[in-house]
């Protein structure tokens, strides 16, 4: 039978193993992505590839610009942040330091099941209420556009920025509280001037995490952001993620071919993207640490 020692040591082998499994696939996926899409970077260059406009890989000479892409990429993610953030900061103050516990636990469960709810179902239904709420509200020949694919990743991201706010709120050392308490603050003033400024670190941690989890959605954008290959001026105008076109054109693509290999080079473009916002997470989490219970 083993003892308490060998169990913790077994254990943490056990995660040690898993975890470089999992580093070592992330590393294998960035290598074969790499080398699949190697002659891209020296065809256009990689300043040609990340800011031109045109796409046409069959034309003579092939045209491998991904900025549009990248456009409306920013647009969407970043417009989804935007309309998240408030909604969400606020209903996590509330379950942080409002709500009554049984409030709380049934709200928590609700969220959690948002996040569960597959993007091709946030699409369609997107597809099937926004877009005709848009075509005939305003008498718009279609509906589709990077606001309306911002409005539902805006439903996608909410429970991340919650789960994530409320974990930097609850993190801050109930000295704090208690001080407040003793000093007879309000808690209307105690949230705005002294818990959020102590979870600033963690609440930015949040959105960072929000908006990589924006960048990287596929079938949502893919269903409302209407997959025009023009350099979107607006909001309201429609364009193509680049989550999206490599769904579209993937399957049409000639393995091998510079068609192919430039969609690798998209795809590499976007992994890198999405892996950098998740280690700036990490570093602001580690950051958060270091700095709660400092006075």
């Amino acid at each position: 039978m083993l003892n308490k020692k060998s169990f913790h040591l077994s254990t943490g082998t056990f995660c040690l193993v898993i975890a470089c499994c999992a580093t070592l696939l992330l590393l294998s996926l960035l290598v074969y992505m790499t080398l699949v899409s190697w002659p891209v970077w020296f065809s256009p260059g990689p300043w040609g590839f990340l800011t031109g406009t045109d796409w046409n890989p069959l034309a003579a000479p092939p045209q491998l610009g991904i900025g549009t892409m990248i456009l409306s990429t920013l647009w969407t993610a970043l417009g989804a942040v935007i309309l998240a953030t408030p909604i969400g900061l606020c209903c996590a103050i509330f379950l942080a330091e409002y709500a009554p516990s049984w409030l709380a636990q049934l709200l928590r469960p609700v969220l959690n099941v948002l996040t569960g709810i597959p993007s091709v179902v946030y699409g369609f239904l997107g597809a099937a209420v926004l877009v005709k709420y848009f075509e005939i509200t305003f008498n718009m020949a279609s509906g589709e556009s990077l606001f309306c694919a911002s409005l539902v990743l805006t439903v996608m991201v909410l429970p991340y920025i919650v789960s994530a706010s409320e974990s930097a709120l609850r993190a801050i050392p109930l000295k704090y509280r208690q001080t407040s308490l003793a000093l007879g603050v309000s808690k209307p003033y105690f949230t705005l001037r002294v818990l959020i400024p102590l979870a600033r670190n963690g609440l930015l941690g949040a959105l960072i995490l929000a908006f990589g989890r924006a960048s990287g959605e596929t079938m949502a954008v893919l269903m409302l952001a209407g997959n025009t290959m023009v350099l979107p001026s607006s909001w309201f105008s429609k364009g193509e993620p680049l989550s999206a076109l490599i769904a579209l054109e993937l399957g049409t693509s000639e393995v091998g071919s510079l068609h192919y290999q430039s969609l690798f080079a998209a795809g590499l473009v976007l992994l890198l993207f999405v892996l950098s916002i998740n280690l700036f997470f990490t570093w602001f989490r580690r950051d958060r640490r270091n700095e709660v219970g400092k006075p």
